[in-house]
């Protein structure tokens, strides 16, 4: 049973036994427990798993478990591990249950539980002794630090820097001047342009959906820009799965009925809606996921940048104290004081197969990051870089 833990925090290694569990619903009041009084952020809520799980893994055939990780003393639940077998053409794979919709790869932790840094090797020893057959268990996206404390996942034996990074910005002060203070010199200018256009051209709405129906006129729209922007850039978008629009439908109607973390916001000038957003929401992070934008006449007046101010004065108001920009590097990310953070990721092979294909997603890793540092070289190939991605994503 689940309790408040105090544990000294020694450099002895821990012992753990883990348990798996082939359902999450068997976890349910347990998970929800964790949620309420552990360390767990909105992409490890509950909620937002089910939906995973019911719109992304079970329609591709994938199969979700859980690794329930308990003190090898007393029996108390430490951690919830999700992750989810995917069977390929050529070998079998276990990810952390994130399917690109999930930024960060994260156990959920016990109210009061300490994890010590030098406990790595003993959490994979008992994790690995529940694991179904399978080739290869890659685990990427995992973060250092979890609201302040060491992610369990960056201990294990190894972990590996990967290229990308999270950007994030403590928010904090009055929520009228907090753009203000947070933006640099040329943001700053770009928000004055922006706003003085938006007012030139009409009325200019902020929104956040509180009832269906605004939903219903939100959603749409976001999905709409967002593939016709991806198109004008040649770009891939998995938005363009009708079972990844279904996910992000299903999880924002749940939320409004308080059964998950998402918000959507718009943005409307003179009765059109000119950009919208969509982000998570735990105790004190809002977690951006998707931006969109109206195009042609639009791009002038940075109907983009307008709205992450916007939801940046929103979240402060709310009493949130962190803004977390998502993955990868952009202007905007830096421009609203954005730090980056480095990520990692766990490749382990576990027969012969699956040496060959941590050997093939390594490559690729490192031949796309190439290519990205020649943005000519990069168009001429990016062909062969999506057949690539559909070869090696679950959404193909």
């Amino acid at each position: 049973m689940l309790q408040n833990q105090s544990l000294d925090r020694s450099d002895h290694a821990e012992a753990f036994t883990a348990r798996r569990h082939d359902s999450l619903e068997t976890l349910e009041p347990v998970w929800r427990l964790l949620e309420a009084e552990g360390r767990v952020t909105a992409f490890q809520q509950f909620d937002w798993m089910r939906a995973v799980e019911t719109h992304l893994a079970r329609p591709k055939g994938m199969k979700v478990f859980v690794v329930e990780v308990s003190d090898a003393k007393s029996g108390r639940t430490r951690m919830l591990l999700p992750f989810v077998l995917t069977r390929r053409a050529a070998y079998s794979v276990i990810d952390y249950l994130g399917l690109n919709v999930c930024d960060i790869s994260a156990p959920l932790i016990a109210p009061g539980y300490r994890f010590t840094e030098s406990s790595g090797e003993a959490l994979w020893a008992a994790i690995a002794t529940c694991l179904p057959k399978a080739d290869l268990v890659h685990i990427d996206l995992i973060p250092s630090m979890i609201q302040g404390e060491i992610n369990p996942l960056a201990t294990l034996p190894g972990i590996r820097r990967i290229s990308l990074q999270s950007f994030d910005v403590a928010i904090d002060g009055d929520p009228e001047t907090i753009v203000e203070r947070l933006v640099n010199g040329r943001m700053r200018r770009t928000l004055k342009k922006s706003s003085r256009r938006l007012a030139e051209r009409g009325d200019v709405r902020f929104l956040e959906a509180t009832s269906r129906e605004d939903l219903e006129t939100l959603l749409p729209v976001m999905i709409t820009q967002r593939l016709e922007r991806f198109r004008a850039l040649d770009r891939f978008d998995l938005l363009a799965d009708p079972q990844v629009q279904a996910f992000y439908t299903d999880a924002a109607i749940r939320s409004l009925q308080g059964r998950g973390p998402a918000r959507v916001f718009g943005l409307s000038v003179a009765g059109e809606w000119i950009a919208t957003a969509y982000g998570l929401v735990d105790a004190k992070t809002f977690h951006l996921l998707i931006v969109s934008m109206a195009g042609g006449g639009w791009e002038a007046s940075a109907p983009g940048i307008a709205i992450i101010a916007q939801f940046v004065r929103w979240s402060r108001q709310q009493g949130l104290t962190m803004m977390d920009f998502s993955l990868g590097e952009m202007d905007y990310k830096t421009g609203f004081g954005g730090q980056p953070h480095d990520l990692y990721a766990l490749s382990l092979p576990l027969t012969l197969r699956g040496r060959v294909a941590a050997a093939m997603r390594h490559a690729a890793a490192r031949t796309k990051e190439r290519l990205m540092a020649r943005p000519r070289l990069f168009a001429f190939l990016r062909p062969a870089v999506r057949l690539c991605r559909r070869m090696t994503s679950p959404f193909r």
